[in-house]
């Protein structure tokens, strides 16, 4: 099959290849792949800020596709068949500790080492990949499978975070950078019926494509004074700030926030990223500061997809680029320069 493969730290990160098709081992289904998102994360996984890759790994963790074949002992909860469309979670929980018990499959300490294309399992930059049958999730009829892979990363990571800062009809909400997940967040925020909802960037691209997808307010914070404006539309603040920027800083989040208000982070940082806080007003004005990782995948994932497919979501408006498998690293090289909404590969 054909792979986009690992090379090393440098430009360019990766190569596309001729490697063997994968077989489904016990509890696996093997997915043949439509289309795999291009996510900042994977910036941080080709440059070691997860710890060393080796070369040859297969990277991609926002993917979709069919269901191919089912290895031995699949229980196949979902009733899945065999050119059934799904998405594959990057999140892979055991499915049996006390955090998936409790609904915190996010956290399972299983999935920290079985990530597809982050860490363990090879992903889905490819045209087939194997997974555990936990991680296949089943896309309904009408949700286009080319455009749904940004459900499994983008979309899932924005969705959980809002649904922890508690965001619902009449929360005013800040996002702070919106790249795919912040971009998220606003369609999201939107159908969930938050309002008002400010989108601040230093893009005016990423902004008008926020104003697109159901931004009330618009801020390039490179132009004008993001908090003076902040505080003219909300003078007591935001009810919650998600700050989505790929390297997180929370001085502008504190400065916005509303008394007893939250705080949602999702960008990930590198290793040696911190944040620093005014611990006076921090306590005073009782701020929650939440880390919010991914998405718990089989209850927010299909949620997200049956807001898809009764229309109050349009993930195709999402994708601003859609390229061919040779094109990968080009696709990439225009992440890093901040030309994408959501960049999609498509594979099938």
């Amino acid at each position: 099959m054909k792979a986009a493969t690992f090379k090393g730290p440098s430009k360019p990160y990766l190569e596309i290849k001729d490697v063997p098709t994968p077989k489904p081992g016990p509890g696996e289904i093997l997915v043949k792949v439509a289309s795999t998102g291009i996510c900042h994360s994977d910036i941080h996984l080709f440059k070691g800020d997860f710890g060393p890759v080796m070369p040859g790994f297969i990277p991609g963790h926002e993917i979709s596709g069919w269901v191919e074949d089912f290895g031995p002992d699949v229980k196949n909860p979902w009733g899945l068949r065999k050119g059934d469309p799904v998405i594959v979670s990057w999140i892979v929980p055991d499915g049996i500790c006390k955090y998936c018990a409790s609904g915190k499959e996010n956290y399972c300490p299983a999935a920290a080492g079985r990530m597809p294309g982050l860490v363990g399992l090879n992903g889905g930059h490819a045209e087939y990949l194997t997974v555990p049958e936990i991680a296949v999730i089943p896309l309904e009829r009408g949700v286009d499978v080319y455009y749904a892979s940004p459900i499994a990363c983008a979309y899932g990571t924005a969705y959980h975070a809002l649904r922890e800062a508690g965001v619902g009809p009449g929360t005013s909400l800040v996002i702070i950078g919106v790249g795919g997940v912040g971009l998220s967040a606003v369609q999201l925020a939107s159908a969930m019926g938050a309002y008002p909802i400010i989108a601040v960037d230093i893009r005016d691209y990423a902004l008008d494509k926020a104003r697109e997808l159901g931004a009330t307010h618009v801020i390039n914070s490179s132009k004008e004074d993001p908090i003076s404006r902040i505080k003219d539309i909300l003078p007591d603040g935001a009810d919650v700030v998600h700050e989505a920027r790929p390297e997180p800083d929370l001085k502008l989040s504190m400065e916005v926030v509303s008394r007893a208000g939250t705080i949602v982070v999702t960008g990930l940082g590198g290793p040696k990223s911190t944040f620093s806080v005014n611990v006076l007003p921090f306590v005073i004005n009782g701020v929650r500061i939440m880390g919010s990782l991914g998405y718990r995948p089989r209850l927010d994932l299909p949620e997200i997809i049956r807001l898809v497919a009764s229309g109050k979501v349009d993930i195709k408006k999402l994708v601003s680029h859609v390229y061919a498998p040779e094109q990968i690293n080009e696709a990439y090289e225009n992440l890093e320069k901040g030309l994408h909404a959501r960049a999609i590969v498509k594979w099938g």
